[in-house]
């Protein structure tokens, strides 16, 4: 299985606002391009993150192909409500997408009145982080400003330093290859691999840690498997 759905190359860019225009009196923001395919992870329904009728919402962390052309990962904590031509869905590497088709004229924000909603942070963060299933769009640059709008857009003010989250994900980060690599020890030139929280065999970092934590026999099979030769401080604590 591929883990993007992409059929070629395609421009990746920042900046979206030449391809939408505002109506002010409607309170909506309509597709002005040509074509516009909008790839969401069908397990925002888990969270009540994604609703299908004739029109969809969804949280608005999505992918986006324009024009058949540009390529741009949309990362806001909110819910939107999209009017599609077009609903199917997809498999990417085992994940279930959904696959939204919009042509010229399309509204792709339906009412840009913003939802305050303090239960995405938490929603997102076992989704994405706990859980490690990272929509593939999100690059290794963007991952620590993943929660920077859960004020702004949630008025969700988790009181973490951002440094905190950098270096969380710099953990959590892998070699695609060889997942007991941190990719930031790699060329960091290919995609990389993002190993969920929870993961006993990987994002622990010694023997102990693995033994004291949950699914013992996973953690046993684990430490068997991957030993290590560095000094741990708890367990040098323990030994003494």
């Amino acid at each position: 299985m591929s883990t993007t759905p992409y059929l070629k190359s395609y421009e990746k860019i920042r900046y979206i606002d030449r391809f939408f225009e505002y109506d002010a009196q409607q309170k909506c923001m309509t597709f002005i391009g040509e074509t516009l395919e909008v790839y969401i992870p069908y397990r925002y329904q888990v969270y009540n993150l994604l609703n299908l009728a004739d029109t969809v919402t969804t949280l608005a962390v999505v992918d986006l192909i324009i024009n058949q052309t540009f390529q741009a990962g949309l990362l806001m904590l909110t819910t939107i409500e999209i009017e599609p031509d077009d609903v199917s869905t997809l498999m990417l590497d085992t994940i279930q997408y959904v696959k939204l088709t919009l042509s010229k004229g399309c509204r792709f924000i339906c009412d840009t009145e913003r939802i305050a909603d303090s239960s995405i942070v938490y929603s997102f963060w076992m989704e994405a982080v706990a859980r490690g299933k990272l929509p593939y769009f999100i690059g290794y640059d963007a991952l620590a400003t993943l929660f920077d709008q859960s004020k702004s857009m949630c008025d969700q003010d988790i009181n973490v330093d951002h440094v905190v989250f950098e270096v969380l994900y710099s953990h959590l980060a892998r070699d695609p290859d060889n997942q007991t690599i941190q990719y930031r020890h790699t060329k960091m030139q290919g995609p990389f691999k993002f190993i969920d929280l929870r993961n006993v065999g990987y994002a622990t970092t010694s023997t102990t840690s693995r033994l004291m934590g949950s699914y013992f026999h996973t953690s046993l099979n684990a430490s068997l498997l991957q030993t290590t030769t560095d000094h741990n401080d708890f367990e040098d604590l323990l030994r003494s």
